[in-house]
């Protein structure tokens, strides 16, 4: 295995592992509740309960991140296939694709072997 393979693969793994640790704090927060309040109270079990945010949309990638994963893939030989991408994204550089588009072209980018 290359280096710049292990580091892709390290990347990726701790990405990875930044998600499910990230879901895993979600579970636990949706069923962590005070176990010692089982009596029952004055106030309604509406009130108890912490008012949820919206579902957690995924983070969309910054500039230097999507940067990052690109010139790694540039770097392993991939140079071609990720220009060929921003091309497809309908620009001749990173900096003028839509950010809206970074999670797509990320997953393309992945995909990439």
């Amino acid at each position: 295995m290359t280096p710049n393979k292990a580091q892709q693969i390290g990347n990726d793994l701790s990405c990875l592992a930044a998600s499910i640790a990230e879901i895993a704090e979600e579970i636990k927060s949706l069923y962590d509740f005070d176990h010692d309040n089982d009596e029952a109270s004055d106030e309604p079990e509406s009130v108890k309960e912490e008012p949820t945010s919206e579902p957690t949309k995924p983070q969309t990638p910054t500039l230097e991140e999507v940067r990052g994963l690109l010139a790694d893939k540039a770097s392993s030989g991939f140079r071609e296939a990720v220009q060929s991408l921003i091309k497809k994204h309908g620009a001749n550089r990173l900096s003028d694709i839509d950010p809206a588009e970074y999670a797509v072209l990320i997953t393309e980018v992945r995909a990439l072997k």
